[in-house]
């Protein structure tokens, strides 16, 4: 997958920094929820969805209930999503979304990068055009976020250590280095089943934008130190 990769992709910290600035200063604040295991993935989208719509108008936003809608009243009984036969594949998983009443409007671009292995580029616009790339190979489906080049990282060995004692901050994400034409870069990565649902797909796309948010964080964190 990585060969795939251009070396301008990553996102960088100036990107995300100002995507958190722009929250900032629309009145915004980030809140963090606990929910049981079961519903987590449920909760996650209606919250989101109901978060993204509210950016858009002043007005207060009115729940209403459409095919994404769900009900997240605590004890409801929640359908798991169900695992389906054909394996996916990266123009399928396009077409699907491209498709699909799942994704807002304006909310991503999807392209597929040709090459040995084709490559979705998944543009998040909701998340100040940030690019996550989704790949299928064997038995699962890879999403990876570019980061910033492990040379531009202060005290690099350290971060790192820090990295790992942080993982549970971005939870159903990893931290990984890759290499993009011969240069090492952070990336963080969530892996799913080939046979996942392309609702799943789609949390998994909106998860990872929101982790690599908060994983500029870590470094602003661990920077300041």
């Amino acid at each position: 997958m990585t060969g795939a990769l251009d070396s301008s992709s990553p996102a960088g910290s100036d990107r995300i920094r100002a995507w958190r600035k722009a929250r900032r200063e629309a009145g915004m604040v980030k809140l963090e929820l606990w929910v049981p295991q079961a519903t987590r993935d449920d909760v996650r989208a209606a919250v989101r969805a109901i978060v993204t719509d509210s950016t858009r108008s002043p007005a207060l936003v009115q729940r209403r209930r459409s095919p994404t809608s769900i009900d997240i009243t605590p004890g409801a009984d929640h359908q798991m999503d169900a695992v389906i036969e054909t394996a996916w594949t990266v123009p399928a998983v396009k077409a699907a979304l491209d498709d699909s009443p799942l994704v807002r409007e304006g909310e991503l671009t999807l392209r597929v990068v040709e090459g040995a292995d084709p490559v979705l580029l998944a543009t998040m616009h909701e998340y100040g055009d940030l690019p996550i790339y989704l790949s299928v190979g064997g038995a699962q489906i890879v999403c990876s976020v570019l980061l910033w080049p492990v040379s531009e990282q202060k005290d690099a060995a350290r971060f790192n250590e820090f990295l790992l004692k942080a993982q549970r901050v971005v939870p159903l994400s990893n931290f990984a280095i890759t290499s993009v034409s011969d240069e090492d870069v952070y990336e963080l990565m969530g892996e799913l089943s080939c046979k996942t649902t392309l609702q799943t797909i789609l949390i998994e796309l909106r998860t990872l934008a929101e982790n690599a948010i908060d994983a500029t964080s870590l470094r602003e964190t661990f920077d300041a130190a």
